[in-house]
């Protein structure tokens, strides 16, 4: 029988610039809060702009308070009314305590006036916690840094009205920074631990960096996955938020391709590569694969560089065919 022409391919010595996988990054604070106010107004005054360094408690803006404090004054105006409507309900209470028994009053009248005793001890409760309330909403219009930190972002202005809870200010800590890339997810599975990060603004002077967090689910867009790693304390260096950085993976180490044509699955489920031997026969070999990504298949094992494997008509062949290359 006459060899089967075949296509194949040479498996290509990997260069140390297949094992050099960089991505864009930007260094971010680890901890970054958005502040907004916890009541509705009109912001009377801002005091810090971005780039503005905050102390913990300082003042950051505040409301227009004319409404919060006369709602205040009006529940203290009630709650004063009311403590009297409450101590007079006590005094006809003890009264008719003491007079139902010599049949001054009836039973009926008495249970008024404990119901009327009951009625305005509740409320009094209720208005004391309606100006409590008040007086908390009050201390709202005011708001304050909760921790010292760098304003990174603005979103209000004097004179704009807010409702409750839209969003105000960012405040990000610069005592802990990380940086920030999107991974493709074909290498997600050779993330390392520590990468390596170059400022665009020191590029001779990298940094290392522990992975922290990788995102859980693949952005719907770019179907790549961001990465937070924690920056190291480096000696010269000195990164500050939103600089621009590059990303190097440590410790990957190149790896084999082949054309994902040359890849099929055996009865086990196992990969397997048809490989042509020095006598131009075809043997099956399984393989280990790593990423694969549009027409190419990294192999992580099972094969080495210079070796010939069948690129077309996987599926027609047996082991220890003679074949001659197209």
């Amino acid at each position: 029988m006459p060899p089967r022409p075949v296509r194949a391919a040479q498996v290509p010595v990997p260069t140390a610039a297949d094992g050099q996988q960089r991505y864009a990054a930007r260094i971010e604070a680890r901890h970054e809060s958005v502040l907004a106010f916890e009541v509705g107004g009109r912001i009377k005054t801002r005091l810090v702009d971005v780039g503005d360094t905050v102390a913990t408690g300082a003042v950051l803006a505040r409301l227009d308070d004319s409404d919060l404090r006369l709602r205040e004054r009006d529940l203290a105006a009630r709650l004063a009314a009311s403590r009297a409507e409450r101590a007079d309900a006590a005094a006809a209470l003890r009264r008719a305590s003491d007079l139902r028994p010599k049949g001054f009053v009836s039973q009926a009248d008495l249970d008024r006036a404990t119901y009327r005793d009951q009625a305005t001890a509740a409320q009094v409760e209720a208005l004391t916690a309606q100006l409590a309330l008040a007086r908390r909403e009050l201390t709202y219009a005011t708001l304050t840094a909760p921790f010292a930190g760098v304003i990174t972002a603005r979103s209000v202005e004097a004179g704009q009205v807010v409702r409750t809870g839209q969003a105000a200010f960012t405040l990000a800590r610069p005592d802990e920074l990380e940086v920030v890339f999107d991974l493709p997810e074909q290498r997600r599975a050779d993330l390392p631990p520590t990468v390596e990060v170059t400022l665009w603004t020191q590029p001779d002077r990298p940094i290392t960096a522990s992975v922290r967090e990788v995102a859980p689910q693949a952005a719907d867009g770019s179907r790549t996955y961001r990465v937070r790693a924690t920056l190291a304390a480096t000696a010269g260096v000195t990164p500050g938020l939103g600089m621009s950085a590059t990303v190097g993976l440590v410790g990957t180490a190149p790896l084999l391709a082949v054309p994902t044509s040359a890849v099929l699955t055996r009865d086990d489920g196992q990969p397997a590569v048809w490989v042509i031997a020095a006598d131009n026969t075809v043997h099956l070999r399984p393989v280990t694969l790593g990423a694969v990504q549009a027409d190419q298949a990294t192999i992580a094992a099972g094969l080495a560089a210079g070796e010939w494997v069948v690129t077309a008509g996987v599926h027609d062949l047996h082991d220890g065919q003679a074949v001659s290359l197209l």
